[in-house]
């Protein structure tokens, strides 16, 4: 027969298994986040490599002029795909989306008239 101590001591022990097994499972499915600045003609992501899956995405235009953010998969180093996106951001605002990344090599770019030419891209690597 078991005391009513040992009792609680297991019950302590499977519901802090339990909630460790819970915590873990919700922070792998928490979606990763970037920060992206933005200013004449350059972005600087606050990562370089993200997690598959949901990405949070937020744009901080420091610059004067208005910028906005896309991204696309790079293969063979041409870019592909449909482009995902921020909005356009005014100077002084930050902006955000939500983009859901596959495994690969993406370019993140300005796409207002000629900013991208001017050097406004960066590369992040999804793993």
């Amino acid at each position: 027969m078991r005391s009513r101590r040992s009792g609680t001591v297991l019950l302590a022990v499977v519901c802090a298994a339990a909630l460790s097994a819970i915590g873990a499972d919700a922070a792998s499915r928490a979606p990763a986040r970037m920060l992206v600045y933005a200013q004449e003609w350059s972005l600087w992501p606050s990562r370089t490599s993200l997690p598959a899956g949901k990405v949070v995405v937020q744009l901080w235009n420091r610059g004067q002029d208005a910028h906005d953010l896309r991204i696309r998969r790079l293969r063979g180093g041409h870019m592909t795909g449909a482009a995902q996106g921020v909005a356009v951001t005014e100077s002084g605002g930050i902006s955000a989306a939500t983009w859901h990344l596959a495994p690969g090599h993406y370019e993140l770019y300005c796409s207002m008239p000629g900013h991208l030419a001017r050097g406004m891209h960066t590369t992040v690597i999804v793993r």
